[in-house]
């Protein structure tokens, strides 16, 4: 009986260990946030325990962090108690059944879907193809999209090329002015024309986000490093998850093609 009860003893005593061993890596930072006992700031890649002290230096400071077992985690000034948390991560279902791979069946082709699709924060992953019903939208020399966004308070208008029925955007297109590469508008908002030989015909405002490439990867990698054991679909609805939640909506297509170009990644 003796040796029964020390035995249970040592279980407990080692899932206590286990737990307070228990360690979490961080995604990406918002505002910031440091290790209370070592006054060392979060950073994207930094590894602590579950039972460390977090200091959040304002109350909208945020973490996205990870855990092979409990997933993907949102900390907040009034939610991070990490010994107890669940996944709070939940990635929007909009996004993911939105975001499949656009095929010829799901082609842009009314004005409504154009200003459902361009709306609110955009992602696009350095160079992105789309599918527009030509029929509905032709696209040729008289007849186009463009961008237009403010640079140096100056309106700068921009054609969107194409390849038959796929419109193209391109960031180092884009954002080039009079053939000299800009860093960026003066701010993220976008407008989306469409020409119809005279006539410019407004579809939406956005915000067109274009990601630091290098941050992002560093971001996904911890991401893809922790779930390495899970299924290529698993894996990439967590990325596309992680990437809405904190850039905005990202085409499906076009993370898959990211993913395989810097990551290697490919369909099981």
């Amino acid at each position: 009986m003796k040796s029964v009860i020390s035995a249970l003893f040592l279980i407990a005593g080692f899932t206590v260990a286990a737990s307070a061993q228990e360690s979490f890596k961080v995604i990406k930072v918002n505002g910031t946030i440091l290790l209370k006992a070592k006054g060392t700031s979060l950073e994207t890649g930094t590894v602590f325990s579950a039972n460390e002290d977090l200091l959040f230096r304002s109350d909208d400071a945020t973490a996205a962090v990870i855990n092979s077992t409990k997933g993907m985690l949102i900390l907040t000034n009034n939610n991070h108690d990490l010994a107890s948390a669940s996944s709070n991560y939940l990635p929007s279902m909009n996004n993911i059944s939105t975001r499949a791979p656009m095929t010829r069946e799901q082609t842009l082709s009314e004005l409504p879907d154009l200003q459902n699709y361009f709306a609110d924060r955009y992602v696009v992953l350095d160079r992105q193809s789309l599918f527009i019903d030509n029929t509905s939208f032709t696209m040729n020399d008289q007849n186009f999209f463009f961008l237009r966004y403010t640079f140096k308070n100056e309106d700068i208008n921009k054609k969107l090329d194409h390849s038959g029925d796929s419109l193209i955007i391109d960031r180092e297109k884009l954002y080039t002015v009079d053939g000299t590469p800009i860093p960026a508008p003066d701010n993220s908002t976008i407008m989306l024309f469409y020409r119809k030989r005279s006539e410019s015909i407004w579809i939406s405002n956005f915000d067109l986000i274009f990601p630091d490439q290098s941050q992002l990867k560093k971001e996904v990698k911890v991401i893809l490093d922790e779930f390495r054991e899970r299924s290529y679909r698993e894996k990439i609805t967590e990325v596309n998850g992680f990437i809405s939640e904190n850039y905005g909506k990202v085409q499906r297509a076009n993370l898959v093609q990211w993913l395989g170009k810097n990551f290697g990644m490919k369909p099981e």
